[in-house]
């Protein structure tokens, strides 16, 4: 097979079908009923939390961690929880919705294969971590999407060692050796037949997810535009980029030198995509840490905690500042400065506007009337045909006109 990057748009729903196959083959369950039925409830503005509890009931294995997590230190009781209704009224809404679909989610990756285990604890420890960060910014900048973020920063690589059990030991081999999480998306797209992406794009069409998890997932890796849309998506989308792109290797961080603290110039990049002052940031990286001492007790089984969590305060906030604030600054300065990294065309009559990132690959937008990137698709030059592009994008197959203009676009970013 190709690798992902020479992958075409008609190309990629015989790829995910061909990953489903092997999935199914895996005893992968095809929808996490419970976690499901939970979303689902949400959506009954008259639904009681006697009504989750009936839901929960029906899995024995969340039940018992509902209850570990009530009877938890976080929450002090002087009386042992003994009921699935006072566990229920305890967490509340948000956090019952995440345990369910965490859970089913670390069921999913579990493995005999010794190196596969080791490598899923490992990043599951890192995804509740991910996960607690993406919760506490939805505090701020997307109250009502709270327990969603928190799924969503739990998914971010949920599909890691899924594709390990598929891929094998070259896939296990890579992660280990990449521990930046864009460097490895980009290795994943330039050596492999496909990305843990895909297999989480994959996973949310069988569990039936809603759009609103799905989509930021599949963009984890595509900064999203300062001036995008600022409803409950897009806000979503700009969380579970920046949880995505932090490096929670500890050790490695150390030894590239990445905890230095950072200049003041390079923060605003994240304060613009999340719209927090540094004050507001230092207390989101403070509650998150506090958070994630709390739900890493309930994966305790399936995930292992973060090396030298004492230093999880510092790591983060200057992550956060330090090295990922470059970057994300770079891009911009790059995007909005002067030179040939950026192409504006009209296609049927939308705007179409092509970004070239760092690494060489190309992001093509539909802009809509009011100047906002409605519409992402993320491509390899030479590796996708304009016609592919614009299937992408939802946008009618392109004339000829349209099509050599989209080509000498992608050239001109490509040279």
């Amino acid at each position: 097979m190709k690798v992902r990057s020479k992958i075409s748009a008609a190309e990629l729903a015989e790829l995910h079908q061909f990953i489903g196959r092997r999935l199914d083959a895996l005893g992968i369950d095809s929808q996490p009923e419970v976690a499901i039925k939970l979303l689902e409830l949400t959506k009954d503005p008259k639904a009681q939390l006697r009504d989750y509890a009936s839901i929960i009931k029906a899995d024995q294995a969340i039940s018992g961690r509902v209850l570990k997590l009530a009877n938890s230190a976080m929450f002090a009781q002087r009386t042992a929880v003994t009921t699935l209704d006072r566990a229920c009224t305890l967490l509340g809404i948000e956090r019952l919705k995440a345990v369910a679909m965490g859970f089913h989610l670390s069921r999913a990756a579990s493995t005999k294969d010794t190196s596969i285990r080791d490598l899923s604890r490992e990043v599951w420890g890192q995804s509740v971590f991910r996960a607690c960060m993406a919760s506490q910014a939805a505090k701020i900048i997307a109250p009502n999407l709270v327990a969603e973020a928190f799924i969503i920063g739990l998914m971010l690589d949920a599909g890691v060692p899924l594709a390990a059990k598929l891929a094998g030991p070259t896939y296990v081999h890579a992660h280990r050796t990449l521990t930046n999480p864009p460097k490895f998306h980009r290795h994943e797209m330039e050596a492999m037949e496909f990305t843990h992406i895909d297999i989480m794009s994959v996973l949310g069409v069988k569990w039936r997810l809603p759009e609103v998890l799905t989509r930021p997932i599949e963009l984890h890796h595509t900064r999203p535009a300062e001036n995008g849309r600022d409803d409950g998506p897009g806000r979503l989308h700009r969380i579970a980029f920046i949880v995505g792109q932090l490096e929670l290797d500890v050790a490695e961080l150390k030894k590239s030198g990445s905890l230095m603290s950072a200049d003041g110039g390079t923060f605003g990049a994240i304060r613009r995509l999340l719209g927090l002052t540094e004050q507001q940031m230092s207390n989101l990286v403070a509650s998150s840490v506090k958070e994630y001492k709390v739900m890493l007790d309930i994966f305790t089984d399936v995930a292992a905690a973060i090396v030298n969590i004492d230093d999880l305060t510092a790591m983060a906030h200057n992550c956060l500042v330090g090295h990922l604030d470059n970057e994300i600054a770079q891009t911009l300065a790059r995007e909005h400065g002067p030179g040939h990294d950026k192409v504006t065309l009209a296609v049927h009559g939308s705007t179409v506007e092509l970004v070239r990132e760092p690494d060489g690959c190309i992001v093509a937008f539909v802009i809509d009337t009011e100047g906002n990137r409605v519409v992402s698709h993320r491509l390899t030059p030479d590796a996708e045909s304009p016609k592919a592009i614009c299937e992408h994008l939802g946008l009618e197959a392109p004339g000829d006109a349209d099509a050599l203009a989209l080509s000498k676009g992608v050239r001109s970013l490509a040279a």
